[in-house]
Parts: C-alpha cells; sequence; structure tokens
C-alpha cells in the first residue's frame, strides 16, 4: 500500500514538474515573440521617423556646408546599413535618400558613390535610380578631380548590363570609362581601358554575353564592401559558367566562362 502511495506521489510530481516546465517553455517563447515583435514594431517606426528626416532634410538650404554635411550623412548611411539587425526588419528602402542627398551636398563624392551605388542596386533594388543619380553626379566630376572616378562609368555599365538590360548604353558606359581610365595617364589606367573595352566588344558581339556579366559581376566581387555582397557576387559568376578562385591572401582570380 505504502508503494502504491510513493508512486502516486512520485507521478503527481512528475507531472507537476512537466507541467511547470512546460509553462515555462511557452512562456518563455511567448516573451521571445513578444520582444521580437515590439523590436519589429520600433525598427519601423524608427524608419518612418528617419524617411521623414531625411525628406525634410533635401529642402533645408546648407548655408555653404555642403561638403560637412554630405561627409555627416554618409557616416549615417553606414551607420543605417550596417545595422543587419534592423535592416533585416525593415529593409534597405533608405538607401536611395541618402544616395539622393549625398548626391546634392557633394556631387564630387566619388568614394561615397561607389558603396551607394552597389546598396541601392542590390540591396535597395533601384537600379534604374542608380542610373539616374550617377546620370546627375557624372557631368561634375573628371578624372582630375578622382584618379578613381572612371570605375563610376563601369558602375552605371554594370548596372545596365545586369538590372537594366539596356546594352547600347552600357556599351558606352563602357567606352567612358575607358576613356577616363587613358586619361590617368598610368599602367593601371591602360589595364582598366583594356578591360573596358573588351566588355565592349563582349557586347558588340553577343548582347547576352555571358561574359559581359561574369565581367560586371566580377567588378562588384572586386570592389564589394561587405560579405553579402560578394556572395552575391560569387554566385552568380559561378552561376553564368565562371570561375572564382581566392587565394591565401585574399586575391581573388576570376574565369570567364569558355562559352559565351
Amino acid at each position: 500500500m505504502l508503494g502504491n502511495k510513493v508512486r502516486t506521489f512520485l507521478a503527481l510530481m512528475f507531472l507537476t514538474l512537466l507541467g511547470t516546465g512546460i509553462f515555462y517553455l511557452q512562456n518563455s517563447y511567448t516573451s521571445r515573440y513578444i520582444k521580437n515583435e515590439l523590436n519589429k514594431v520600433n525598427y519601423v517606426q524608427e524608419e518612418e521617423k528617419l524617411k521623414a528626416s531625411l525628406t525634410l532634410q533635401k529642402r533645408f538650404p546648407t548655408f555653404g556646408f555642403n561638403n560637412l554635411l554630405a561627409d555627416w550623412q554618409y557616416l549615417q548611411f553606414i551607420q543605417y546599413f550596417g545595422d543587419t539587425t534592423a535592416r533585416e526588419k525593415t529593409g534597405y528602402s533608405l538607401v536611395t535618400d541618402y544616395f539622393e542627398l549625398i548626391s546634392k551636398y557633394d556631387p564630387h563624392f566619388v568614394d561615397a558613390y561607389f558603396i551607394l551605388s552597389t546598396a541601392n542596386s542590390i540591396y535597395a533594388g533601384q537600379p534604374e535610380k542608380t542610373v539616374a543619380l550617377l546620370n546627375k553626379i557624372l557631368p561634375n566630376i573628371s578624372p582630375k578631380i578622382s584618379p578613381d572616378a572612371m570605375f563610376l562609368w563601369i558602375y552605371k555599365g554594370v548596372d545596365e548590363i545586369l538590372f537594366l538590360g539596356n546594352i547600347e548604353e552600357a556599351k558606352k558606359s563602357y567606352a567612358k570609362s575607358a576613356d577616363w581610365a587613358l586619361a590617368r595617364g598610368d599602367n593601371d589606367g591602360k589595364i582598366i581601358a583594356e578591360r573596358s573595352l573588351e566588355t565592349v566588344k563582349f557586347l558588340e558581339g553577343n548582347p547576352d554575353s555571358k561574359k559581359a556579366q561574369v565581367s560586371a559581376w566580377a567588378t562588384v566581387l572586386n570592389t564589394a564592401f561587405d560579405d553579402k555582397t560578394r556572395e552575391i557576387a560569387i554566385d552568380k559568376i559561378r552561376a553564368l559558367g565562371g570561375k572564382v578562385n581566392i587565394d591565401d591572401n585574399g586575391n581573388v582570380n576570376v574565369t570567364l566562362p569558355e562559352q559565351d
């Protein structure tokens, strides 16, 4: 009889502990879920506030502090882009606003446009806006302003090949990049000019050229500023039949597909 009582007691204890454990797990899960949902709401609210702020700043006079404001907004953009937790909740919709604002403040800010153009086309999904902004920026830039300015024409050509399918404009962009590359007057400029003209040749022979597309993705890969962009570029290159080799020193070598 005593044995039955003990077994009953132990069974009740087990059920109690089991119930407590289930309640704890459910409560823990619910708390995390509610916290995540609240965070999501907070991220969305912050995105909306930031959007309103950027829209307002586009209308404000600069009082001659254009370069300072451009630098400040660029730092704000880097912080915005680098907040991966928030971006997973809200996306990258404000990249275009930063791009517009910075280009308004300082159309000569070449280094910023390398990152902004890639982020706007790949993450914000606005390649047509990227090309439109570059078309406004490029008349204000020359090889004399920056020895790397030629890359902006290449970035424009990349968008026109990969995302817009505007091959005729892409050929013009790459030809222009070759001109600016040669204007540097150094060996690096000659190499870049040769590659740009090679891409033009690919496009002239085949508007759907896989080699031209791989070359475009190779540009994205070699100038990527984050791992996610690099992964996207590598996947695209391999899908097109190209090969990517990264040595122990981090040097990247891309082999074009054998067949176009």
